[in-house]
């Protein structure tokens, strides 16, 4: 499940007389990492994390190699790359410029028909996140709410429980550490890294 919110349109592109209007925009709620990801596909597919890790990398050399030839590269189903070029200056005669100072500037992306269509997951107003105290759940509420959570989703990350119950940060903490105490969930990685996994898939 994803979450969205409703927001004004901007004023510079509200035209004169026009009233106030609302568009929606998706709520991040975190950045999964290409760790994470292989780690994730790894238990989807069976394919060994070292394996799609080395894999990325010679795709990755590969893209670069024929960015930098000029050409448009297609990857699978995600959609097309190409390169960006920008120069140092803007000049008035292309006899004002030389090729040394154009360079590429950036990467541009275009996803294909079908990853488009694959994003079809249901989406649900954002609730309020500005929190100024912790929420009143009891415990046994927030059991009940994080493995039903953890049915529906591989892990939870800190940051997610916190949205998602309305509990402050410390608390979230010490939330996540009694279940971890209660043999419900196992932490994984570290720092910003950490994220929580059902005790039973360690097994």
């Amino acid at each position: 499940m994803a979450y969205y919110d409703l927001k004004k349109k901007p004023p510079l592109t509200t035209k004169e007389g026009e009233e106030d209007v609302l568009y929606p925009e998706i709520v991040y709620i975190g950045t999964i990492t290409a760790k994470e990801l292989l780690e994730y596909t790894s238990k989807c597919s069976g394919f060994k994390v070292g394996a799609m890790d080395g894999m990325l990398m010679s795709i990755f050399d590969g893209m670069v190699h024929w960015l930098n030839q000029g050409f448009r590269v297609e990857l699978g189903e995600f959609g097309y790359f190409s390169g960006k070029i920008k120069a140092n200056r803007l000049v008035k005669k292309k006899t004002d410029i030389r090729s040394g100072s154009i360079h590429f500037g950036d990467v541009n992306f275009r996803p294909s028909a079908k990853l488009k269509k694959a994003l079809d997951g249901e989406l649900t107003r954002t609730p309020d996140h500005t929190f100024r105290h912790s929420s009143n759940h009891s415990m046994d509420e927030l059991e009940q709410w994080l493995m039903a959570y953890l049915d529906k989703n591989s892990f939870i990350k800190r940051t997610t429980y916190t949205e998602q119950t309305g509990r402050l940060k410390w608390k979230a903490t010490q939330d996540l550490k009694f279940f971890m105490e209660k043999g419900l969930i196992v932490s994984k990685g570290r720092g910003n890294q950490k994220y929580y996994v059902r005790a039973e898939k360690e097994q």
